[in-house]
């Protein structure tokens, strides 16, 4: 389950629409509900937040999580990287 902690640094990270996300690497990963369907975005949020326990669910939005962590992480190194060189 993800905890209340966990779920407050991931947030600052999506911001929004992380479900979309998640939806499409389960269905990559062929991760489908009981019924043989694809989650609902609904339901991935429920899971976001507690309401639901799936550890599928759970770990794709960990794995979309380090994604977008490290692309943040990326782009502020091009940025400083950019805007600290002196142009004469």
């Amino acid at each position: 389950m993800i905890t209340p902690g966990q779920r407050n640094k991931m947030k600052k990270v999506f911001k929004t629409g992380y479900s979309k996300e998640v939806q499409k690497l389960l269905e990559e990963k062929e991760i489908w509900n009981k019924k043989g369907l694809p989650f609902s975005k609904s339901y991935i949020t429920h899971v976001f937040n507690g309401r639901n326990s799936n550890n599928d669910i759970e770990e794709t939005i960990i794995e979309l999580y380090q994604k977008r962590l490290y692309e943040n992480t990326e782009i502020a190194l091009r940025r400083k990287e950019i805007f600290s060189k002196k142009y004469g």
